[in-house]
């Protein structure tokens, strides 16, 4: 019985990645889109909510969501809601982080490190603002931890989805890539403060901001050791972590497992994995062995990282959003102006980059997708929000995903052809 269960599961995970896969090719192919809005979408029709419910009825593993609930043999430690596709989809995402940070040009990351600090605290401040007040409209009965849960939501930044959409276009070394990712990771140390002071909240019905405060000064500390580690050590790392395994061939997978360590080391000071997983790829960045690195964990990645994408789409109750589809919809254009915004002033201002580039990097900012469902979950969890209200959130992280591409396709045009012009 048990090896049944577990040959599900294999079966599972390769339904999922054919179907991402073939949904990518066909958003490539034929609607010339990214391969990961065909992700997405493929998610959300093979989920438990729509086509899965008929193929797979009653089956709680092949295409679903196969919730463990027991208790360890060894300790007796008791395992709850425990879900092992999450699992898969997580490394998923870390690995797709590793390679963008492989792929980022170092120099360029330090130079725009103010601009985009800047704007993440823009892309913070404007939709926590718009989401606080949307909420306290359409919801006057919420709490105020309900409230500041909403505006939590709005202030998230997607890196995983924001990296494979820059990734699918060419686009990710570019200096509006590079801001983009810069405010991402400083975005999501702000938004692990902000969550922190509102779950304390929600909990207590105090608020413990100083404590909040300290675990993102801590994280980023952290985050930032890593990464002067690797500009000033890369000759060390080269020499004791990468020189005894290339006569194994064996460098660039080495190299990847220090990602996945490096991913765990980040949580322990209350920082999201992927966050890890990006500074690790810098790390790897600044060594000579970058390239040879890069060709050989890509491939691992292209196979891996749309089971991600799928796996996010297939989060969908489309029934839940429908039910709250009016404040759904205001609070989602408010959730992609909020960015736009509230990124385009420093990015124009602060980074000096042009109208266009400001625009591309405020869009950069917009996808939500994992990140808001993460903040979602905790408000649920903790009780701060209801259902209907983590529908909302759910329609927040998915709209602002699959819009994103579609905004930015065409600012990158106009760059490009200015760009074919000044040629000779």
């Amino acid at each position: 019985m048990e090896t049944e269960i577990y040959f599900k599961f294999i079966l599972s995970f390769g339904l999922i990645l054919l179907v991402a896969r073939l949904g990518g090719a066909i958003a490539e192919r034929f609607l010339k889109q990214p391969a990961v809005i065909g992700e997405l979408l493929a998610g959300i029709i093979i989920s438990p909510f729509l086509v899965g419910q008929f193929l797979f009825a009653n089956d709680p593993i092949i295409m679903n969501f196969a919730l463990i609930d027991g208790v360890f043999s060894q300790n007796g430690e008791h395992l709850s809601e425990f879900a092992p596709m999450e699992i898969i989809s997580q490394i998923a995402v870390v690995v797709l982080l590793f390679v963008a940070g492989l792929e980022t040009n170092v120099a360029s990351f330090i130079k725009n490190s103010f601009t985009g600090a800047m704007v993440a605290i823009g892309g913070v401040i404007v939709p926590f603002a718009l989401g606080v007040f949307s909420a306290m409209y359409f919801f006057p009965d919420l709490h105020m931890a309900g409230w500041l849960f909403i505006g939590a939501i709005l202030t998230a930044t997607s890196i995983g989805i924001t990296v494979r959409i820059l990734m699918d276009m060419g686009k990710l070394s570019s200096r509006e890539g590079t801001i983009i990712l810069v405010a991402a990771v400083v975005d999501d140390i702000i938004g692990l403060v902000i969550l922190s002071v509102v779950i304390s909240m929600a909990q207590s019905g105090s608020i413990n901001a100083l404590s909040a405060i300290g675990t993102g000064v801590i994280g980023f500390a952290v985050w930032l050791g890593i990464l002067l580690l690797g500009v000033y050590g890369h000759k060390y790392i080269s020499k004791y972590i990468l020189t005894p395994f290339k006569a194994s061939s064996t460098m660039p997978v080495m190299a990847l497992i220090v990602g996945l360590l490096v991913s765990y080391l980040v949580t322990l000071v209350g920082l999201h994995p992927v966050v890890g997983a990006y500074v690790a790829g810098l790390m790897f960045a600044s060594t000579m062995e970058k390239e040879e690195i890069l060709h050989q964990t890509r491939p691992i990645m292209l196979f891996i990282a749309p089971f991600f994408f799928a796996y996010l789409g297939m989060q969908v109750d489309l029934k839940e959003v429908w039910a709250v589809i009016v404040p759904a919809l205001v609070i989602v254009v408010l959730a992609i102006v909020g960015k736009i915004v509230g990124c385009y002033f420093p990015a124009r201002f602060v980074g000096k980059t042009s109208h266009n580039g400001a625009l591309i990097v405020g869009v950069g900012m917009v996808p939500r997708g994992e990140v808001g469902l993460i903040v979602a979950g905790a408000g649920l969890i903790a009780g701060a929000i209801t259902r209907d209200l983590f529908g909302i959130a759910v329609a927040v992280s998915i709209l602002t995903t699959l819009v994103m591409p579609l905004m930015i396709n065409p600012l990158f045009k106009p760059k490009a052809e200015a760009n074919g012009k000044r040629l000779p």
